[in-house]
């Protein structure tokens, strides 16, 4: 036996308190997901599938200040972890394996998002006390220190990048269910060309994501606005940052479509992730639900009081109203010659 193959034991590198929450598997390696960390670990097995070093060694490393405790975390991996973990949901191992790398790279994406609108969002509440603790200096017209957001541009970008990828990832979710005829990167294009055709333009599924289409295509529209505005003829994005008004008032940063009403950015990304959350989340909860296996029978249950170490949402149960027992038959009773005959 080679040194690779013994038997070994490890410590998660944690620098924070917390029992581990789930592990996930991802073909290549797996991630550990205590509440407020993420650790990857890989095998000899995984580094060195071709067994070229008897002594290759185990990798544990840190990867993440982000764990289970996290809405996007739970409500994406970790949600499809366990569901997943049931085989009669995805029966071919190589498929679910897919399905859960996609859940991974949705969840890293929404994490973007989400770092990008904090950062953003903390820098106009900054801008905007600071001002507000400025004085105007006597005799002077003048704001010395007139709030302004660094390379919004850049942060503008850093969030919709992330998210138009979010919004194309999460229309490959349901290839991972059904044979469709294509993929495709527009919600809109997802029903009209694969689902309603599907399971009807009346299923709940189709008609629950026709009412989220309109907040899904406004962020795909702003992202376009910035970047293929010159290939596509759309409407541009425009960007403001701190302005100061005619009437001496401030105005916040704020973006739109050329032609719309400006809109606080402060205020709409963190909605905005907050929509791409439950897009994503839904999204595949909805697959799971119009592909449950006929035995066991199993049913979606919402989760009243998420568990704050890691708030799942959604949770596969085994249906037990649905089981059906046989009755014993009733005992005969005895016949006079079956008595003993004494």
């Amino acid at each position: 036996m080679y040194p690779r193959d013994g038997g070994g034991s490890f410590k998660v590198p944690a620098t924070k308190e917390g029992a581990i929450q789930r592990l996930v598997p991802l073909g290549d390696h797996m991630e550990i997901y205590s509440p407020e960390e993420t650790f990857r670990m890989q095998t000899p097995e995984s580094i060195d599938p071709g067994r070229t070093n008897p002594n290759a060694m185990f990798v544990n490393v840190k990867i993440a200040d982000v764990g289970s405790s996290s809405p996007i975390v739970a409500r994406t991996l970790l949600m499809a972890g366990d569901m997943l973990n049931d085989r009669s949901i995805l029966k071919d191992d190589e498929c679910r394996v897919t399905a859960l790398k996609l859940m991974h790279r949705i969840k890293n994406s929404l994490l973007h998002c989400e770092q990008a609108s904090n950062a953003l969002v903390e820098s106009v509440h900054a801008q905007c006390e600071n001002f507000g603790r400025t004085e105007q200096a006597a005799n002077s017209r003048t704001y010395s220190n007139f709030p302004i957001v660094a390379d919004l541009e850049a942060k503008v970008t850093a969030f919709l990048i992330p998210a138009r990828r979010v919004i194309t990832d999460v229309c490959q979710i349901p290839q991972h269910f059904w044979k469709l005829g294509s993929t495709h990167s527009s919600l809109d294009h997802l029903l009209d060309k694969e689902l309603s055709p599907l399971l009807g333009a009346e299923h709940q599924m189709v008609r629950w994501f026709r009412k989220m289409s309109p907040a899904i295509t406004r962020i795909v529209d702003l992202r376009n606005g910035q970047e293929h505005v010159t290939t596509t003829k759309g409407r541009p994005l425009i960007t403001k940052n701190f302005e100061l008004l005619p009437t001496n008032q401030v105005h916040v940063p704020a973006w739109y479509l050329d032609g719309d009403v400006p809109r606080s950015i402060a205020e709409q990304m963190p909605r905005m992730v907050d929509q791409l959350l439950q897009f994503a989340e839904t999204m595949f909860v909805a697959c799971i639900s119009a592909n449950l296996p006929v035995f066991p029978p199993m049913i979606l249950q919402v989760n009243e009081k998420p568990d704050p170490l890691c708030p799942i949402s959604y949770t596969l149960i085994i249906d037990a109203s649905r089981f059906t027992f046989s009755q014993p038959a009733a005992p005969q009773p005895d016949s006079p010659d079956s008595a003993g005959g004494q």
